[in-house]
């Protein structure tokens, strides 16, 4: 390989390294024909069952940044955080904590009852009254209420690191 052509080679790989990372604005969750759950920023084939998209928040951690641990278990086992616009005494320690731990996560708002029963068949539950907020979605696993101990055994289960940084 000549010399200058292995240069250019090593340039170009430095620039994409350098540049910015695109991020998507929005994560889609899908179920395919054999019932195997797809989160990605790509749309889905147009069999797909159960397509959902979910804005990500501009609080969102930027996952270029991220530990590479942490990359691969968010890669793995996404987490989202349903809560609700009403009063909630858990959701804000339920935020923190995910914040404290690094964790980049997407946030429902869950705000009408269509939202709700949307949730709840995501939740693992048969009627929405009977979520209990702020769930967590870990991969596929929900947890109903915020238990510190409960998020942390899950989350740890699923390769996230326990603090970044």
């Amino acid at each position: 390989m000549n010399t200058k052509i292995a240069y250019s080679a090593i340039f170009a790989i430095g620039l994409l390294g350098a540049a910015p990372a695109s991020h998507a604005e929005s994560i889609i969750r899908w179920v395919d024909s054999a019932g195997r759950v797809h989160y990605s920023d790509m749309p889905p084939p147009p069999d797909a069952k159960r397509v959902e998209e979910r804005m990500l928040k501009g609080s969102a951690i930027q996952m270029d940044k991220l530990p590479y641990a942490t990359r691969q278990a968010a890669s793995r086992y996404p987490v989202t955080l349903y809560t609700t616009a009403d009063r909630c005494d858990g959701c804000d320690p339920a935020r923190k904590y995910l914040q404290g731990r690094g964790i980049p996560y997407s946030e429902v708002k869950l705000t009408n009852s269509e939202e709700a029963a949307s949730a709840a068949k995501l939740l693992g539950k048969s009627k929405p009254e009977e979520i209990g907020v702020p769930a967590l979605l870990v991969g596929g696993k929900a947890i109903h209420g915020f238990l510190e101990t409960e998020w942390s055994s899950e989350l740890s289960g699923a390769g996230y690191p326990a603090k970044t940084r």
